[in-house]
């Protein structure tokens, strides 16, 4: 523990790459966005989890020439990510010397029988495996245990008498520990991605792991029971063209009653909108207003959603309103309330060749025309000047009508190219919702498999298990088609799955870019909040904090708790 009156420092994790494959510095993106094997995303699965927490991460690549690049500037916790077999004699030497001279954490898998990696921890890995359900933490600070919800597969340790067992798997050891110098090494018996994919509990013994690995106080991001709440598609002409979706619009009585219900639950909704509303041009499909007035009607056309209201004639001689207007009121309604914010989901939501896909036969039917990021679309992106690009319209918007900046990039249909993530960056987004979420690191989006999107008529405990979000998403379409008491019944569901706060995107990235700087002194342990160039707070921090041998939970919004 640091001497009391000391000054405190931010709270950083340190990633010693094995590979030089892993996080490649010339690229902006790491990670897709969809599933990648665990064997393939080690190093980016903790340094998601960091950022997770709130904490900063510095990487060290092994052999490269630039400054900074060696162990001298390695923070206190330092995880080795990757196989530490493959890690260099010289490597090894600096990991001595550091523990030697500092109190640091050096965490790493087992290595081979023999090998330097596995002299230096006093543990290695055998090559039978071993399974349980039933996880214990009896390291540092108070015990723990969690319960698998699948039996957990992993190595046995051939670990020193002197190595300390700091986490069993049914009584066998899976985390040995041993002192060298003035630090730690502690030993992993399963690969940790593998292993959280299977069981949510071994993130959050890992979590433990970093928290209570390196004595000295510790904050940390708390989000235990966080459900994020996510619905896509108001503003959006799809629901007037594409014939598989077909619907009404929300009035701004149900958007009301959506925000009753929010307010109930102290809950908030990040509502991906669609600025950009495209005119097939056919008056005989139905008549279209614009800010009250008789449009001239022109296929491909572009006009500002919040401004439409659209008559749409049926087949059997009737006709459908789409009264984005009244929309419009609903959601200023739901932000006013301080219940949700509006994030960027496209600017059309079709693909930006408008008047092609006016022109089109499958216009109404391809589900390809609605889709404005991805592959597809990306040569009439690219052909075009930046300052066109879908997303820099879509921003522009939100500033006119909203006079906000989205934090958040929701692409249509799921679908993107990494060029339009890049533009995002540009933009200054924070992050990207897909069903996994991409994390904003410095000038570089990351792609946290930790969190996931399921859909909102899917609740289970399991999401919880490893304290951290989970994005509960869902359509308008939802609601027009089954009524503000579907969205209701299914919030219930959730909290019943163990929802213990409600949040949207804005308020994530408010908190994730905000960073701790934790002192000890006689007076107390108080956390230094700082904003490393995040939207403002809408919520308080829900921050715990690790001293001594306790373990709190605290809530603040900027400055000093």
């Amino acid at each position: 523990m640091r001497s009391q009156g000391m000054t405190g420092q931010d709270t950083n994790l340190t990633l010693l790459l094995s590979s030089d494959a892993e996080l490649p510095e010339a690229e902006v993106v790491w990670g897709t966005g969809g599933w990648i094997p665990a064997r393939e995303r080690e190093a980016l699965d903790w340094l998601t989890l960091a950022r997770l927490l709130g904490w900063g991460i510095g990487i060290i690549r092994p052999g490269a020439s630039h400054a900074g690049n060696d162990l001298s500037s390695a923070g206190s916790r330092v995880v080795v990510a990757g196989d530490p077999d493959r890690l260099g004699e010289n490597v090894i030497a600096q990991l001595r010397l550091k523990l030697s001279t500092e109190p640091c954490l050096v965490l790493a898998r087992a290595g081979a029988p023999g090998s330097a990696f596995a002299r230096l921890s006093g543990a290695a890995r055998q090559t039978d495996d071993v399974g349980g359900l039933s996880l214990r933490w009896s390291g540092p600070g108070p015990e723990q245990e969690w319960s698998c919800r699948n039996p957990h597969r992993g190595s046995r340790l051939d670990s020193s008498e002197q190595n300390l067992i700091w986490a069993t798997i049914d009584g066998v050891p899976a985390i040995t520990a041993r002192r060298v110098g003035c630090g730690v090494v502690a030993t992993l018996g399963f690969h940790p991605s593998e292993a959280r994919d299977a069981n949510g509990a071994l993130t959050a013994l890992l979590r433990r792991l970093l928290v209570w690995g390196v004595d000295e106080a510790t904050a940390w991001l708390d989000w235990e029971g966080t459900l994020i709440l996510r619905m896509d598609d108001p503003g959006s002409a799809e629901s007037v063209h594409h014939q598989i979706y077909s619907h009404s619009r929300l009035s701004e009585a149900d958007w009301m009653a959506i925000g009753t219900d929010l307010q109930r639950r102290d809950a908030r909704l990040s509502i991906g909108y669609v600025s950009g509303w495209v005119d097939d041009g056919d008056v005989k499909r139905g008549s279209l207003k614009v800010a009250g007035r008789p449009s001239t009607r022109v296929p491909g056309r572009v006009h500002p959603s919040p401004l439409v209201q659209y008559e749409r004639a049926t087949n059997n001689n009737g006709h459908v309103i789409h009264d984005y207007i009244s929309e419009f009121r609903g959601i200023q309604a739901i932000r006013k309330a301080g219940s949700g914010d509006v994030e960027l989901h496209g600017y059309t939501h079709m693909h930006p060749d408008t008047v092609s896909w006016a022109m089109a036969d499958d216009r109404y039917e391809s589900v390809q025309w609605y889709r404005e990021l991805g592959a597809n679309a990306a040569n009439v992106i690219a052909s075009r000047p930046a300052a066109q690009h879908p997303l820099v319209h879509g921003v522009t918007a939100f500033r006119r009508f909203f006079k906000t900046q989205p934090t958040t990039l929701i692409c249509p249909g799921e679908q993107w190219t990494n060029a339009s993530l890049e533009c995002a960056l540009r933009l200054g987004l924070q992050l990207v919702g897909s069903y996994y979420l991409a994390i904003r690191d410095g000038n570089r989006f990351c792609w946290a498999q930790h969190v996931c999107s399921p859909y909102l008529d899917k609740p289970d405990p399991a999401w919880f298990d490893a304290g951290l979000p989970v994005v509960g998403y869902f359509h308008d379409f939802d609601i027009c088609r089954n009524g503000v008491e579907w969205f209701s019944t299914w919030l219930d569901a959730w909290q019943r799955a163990g929802a213990q706060r409600m949040i949207d995107y804005r308020a994530l990235a408010a908190a994730l870019s905000r960073r701790f700087s934790v002192e000890e002194s006689v007076n107390g342990t108080p956390v230094r909040v700082r904003n490393e160039g995040g939207p403002v707070l809408v919520r308080p921090l829900p921050v715990r904090i690790r001293a001594g041998q306790r373990e709190e939970s605290l809530q603040s919004m900027e400055g000093r708790i």
